[in-house]
């Protein structure tokens, strides 16, 4: 071993020159390990691991040159256990793509095993209630969730990640030994002997590897849960945990439990979810508040004048500074950015309700416009697409419309229109139910009035009635005082929404191109679909190819090229499974003959073909 003589490791009287080899390697490895740092270090630490396989043999088995060179039909144990591999983070079962649908900022319902178990190990509040049961009973059930937890155990005990502080050889040879006679019920009763902190930061650790390869990700999680802070402290933690394992103790842990323990109670939580921005806060304590006086009052005068400002500089947090121009006192302004910091780095709402109440009525609308602007601008935002998806929606957009390569298209071709207050998107939208697929030859725009005299179009939404319930009444005179004020509520929303309705009948809708972009769109990503041309909203989920709607394919068919493989007729297609390169064609209800319906296997094409053309009435042997 690194950390001790050979002679101490090994028994001369035992060995030959293997044996002697072996050590004087591993000597020189100690030498070069203890005075090299960063990634060097973390390589010889692996060379050092090559041998682990070759020395617990040699240690079960005799050590003489004879018997490590004989071959009894299975080839030589030294050619066999050769240095050429060694335990390391990349081993590890790769679960980075997962990390995309962990519920980092919000509960998602229903997970994925191993999502679950990744989304537990973020820096929240109460992550760690009822892991190891859930744990046990995911190793249980699922095979890739043990592996994946077993290998995630083990590379965290050798400190295999890169920037760990790793245990001495010796150790490190106990755990291999360990871990390869280990079987799942071994690991399963381990698990049991209350380790949960032990799994918990394994996990985490796990997690902060994981990150780091999704670039993007990695600099989100930064920004929102300090998560550098968060880096330091598990690695720092797990650090302490592997010096505190010896040869002695390998899957006890003495202390572990307890020393894990009491940094969880002392570290505080980086992140608390916010649900919300700073500034959709904001509007609801203003909306709030002018319920409770009975108050609608209208749009600030300088609201469009700060929406314009905002949409010229780039994305970032609330610019609260700009209220002194609108007639804010600094007080007040220095007053709402320490709300700001406070629900950024907490996510508690605190006084602000309380601070709006005390407001002039001037400031209090030069805040929530302000907010109101800034909603819009993270809400509203354009992104570019990769010139090969355009084409491909050109493409689909010409084929849908009949228009040939060399003309132009119209210019109405691939423009729509959303309303700003509102929030509609006014382009029918190509969507699939459990039974139907929607809008997929759907054209033109929904709810849209047409001012006949200048051409402009206006949104058509009616707007909704609050008071939609029967009336209760009572003689209650407590009750009929909370009915009085929750129907000045009920007034206050009514009138608010009027005056939306209002503005949408007098703002003339925007017009869009989503040929080529991206619309993010309050919540929803809105662009054209490059397999047939329709609107669609953009989901994970449906990809073929690049993306698609998710309702013009089928067994990657265009549904608008899918016709019947004999007659060539389009409708009342039925999906039949063929041998060969093409594996289903498709045929109408007059070609599906019964024999073809009711053969007890696959049929080759060829003989579908032949049976047609011959018109069988049975299916008949080749």
């Amino acid at each position: 071993m690194i950390n001790e003589m050979p002679s101490k490791v090994w028994n001369p009287s035992r060995g030959g020159r293997i044996y002697n080899a072996i050590g004087h390697i591993l000597d020189v490895l100690k030498t070069l390990y203890t005075n090299s740092t960063g990634e060097i270090r973390y390589l010889i630490g692996m060379k050092q691991d090559m041998f682990i396989p070759l020395m617990l043999y040699m240690e079960k088995n005799s050590t003489s040159d004879d018997h490590m060179c004989e071959d009894t039909g299975e080839g030589a144990p030294i050619e066999n256990l050769l240095p050429t591999r060694a335990f390391h983070e990349g081993m590890l079962p790769d679960h980075v793509s997962d990390l995309m649908k962990c519920s980092f900022w919000s509960d998602n319902g229903k997970m994925d095993p191993i999502v679950h178990l990744l989304s537990k190990s973020t820096p929240q509040r109460c992550q760690i209630r009822s892991l190891t049961l859930i744990m046990l009973n995911y190793c249980k059930l699922h095979d890739n969730v043990y592996d994946f937890v077993v290998n995630a155990l083990k590379c965290s005990m050798l400190g295999a990640y890169r920037g760990c502080v790793r245990p001495s050889i010796r150790v490190r040879k106990k755990i291999h030994d360990v871990f390869s006679n280990m079987s799942r019920k071994d690991f399963l009763v381990f698990m049991q002997n209350r380790h949960q902190q032990l799994l918990f930061f394994t996990i985490k650790e796990y997690l902060i590897f994981a990150a780091v390869h999704i670039p993007a990700l990695h600099r989100e999680l930064q920004l929102r849960y300090k998560w550098d802070d968060f880096e330091k402290r598990v690695t720092k933690t797990m650090n302490t945990v592997r010096s505190m394992i010896t040869d002695d103790n390998i899957m006890s842990f003495l202390g572990v439990e307890r020393y894990l323990t009491s940094v969880t109670r002392l570290q505080p939580h980086l992140y608390r979810p916010r649900k919300h921005p700073f500034c959709r806060v904001i509007m609801h304590e203003c909306e709030h508040h002018d319920d409770i006086a009975g108050n609608a009052t209208e749009r600030h005068k300088y609201w469009q004048l700060m929406y314009d400002m905002l949409i010229r500089e780039p994305h970032g947090p609330l610019p609260l500074d700009w209220l002194l121009l609108f007639h804010v006192s600094k007080i007040n302004v220095d007053k709402l950015k320490d709300l700001q910091q406070s629900y950024n780095r907490t996510g508690i709402r605190g006084n602000i309700r309380s601070f709006m109440a005390t407001l002039p009525r001037s400031e209090f609308e030069a805040i929530r416009a302000l907010a109101r602007a800034f909603d819009r601008k993270i809400n509203v935002r354009m992104f570019t697409l990769p010139v090969h998806i355009t084409v491909r929606q050109l493409r689909a957009l010409r084929q849908m419309h009949n228009v040939p390569n060399g003309e132009p298209m119209h210019d109405s071709i691939g423009k729509t229109l959303i309303c700003m207050e509102c929030q509609q998107f006014k382009g029918f939208i190509a969507y699939r139910t459990t039974k139907k697929i929607h809008n997929i030859h759907a054209y033109g725009q929904t709810r849209v009035l047409v001012d006949d005299d200048t051409g402009n179009l206006y949104c058509g939404k009616k707007s909704d009635k609050v008071d939609n319930k029967r009336d209760v009444y009572t003689y209650n005179w407590e009750q009929l005082a909370k009915m009085e004020e929750h129907t000045d509520r009920k007034t206050a929303k009514g009138k608010r929404k009027e005056q939306t309705s209002g503005l949408c009948k007098k703002n003339v809708l925007q017009r869009i191109s989503l040929i080529g972009n991206m619309l993010q769109f309050y919540g929803t990503m809105y662009t054209i679909c490059p397999q047939c041309g329709v609107f669609m909203k953009y989901d994970p989920q449906n990809m073929y190819n690049g993306f698609y709607c998710g309702c013009c394919m089928e067994n990657g068919h265009l549904f608008r090229d899918i016709n019947c493989e004999w007659c060539k007729t389009k409708t009342h297609l039925e999906n039949i499974k063929v041998v060969g390169d093409k594996k289903t064609i498709y045929l109408c209800k007059g070609c599906h003959k019964p024999w073809i319906r009711n053969a007890t296997g696959i049929l080759d094409l060829e003989t579908i073909r032949r049976g047609l053309s011959e018109k069988w009435k049975r299916l008949q042997s080749i």
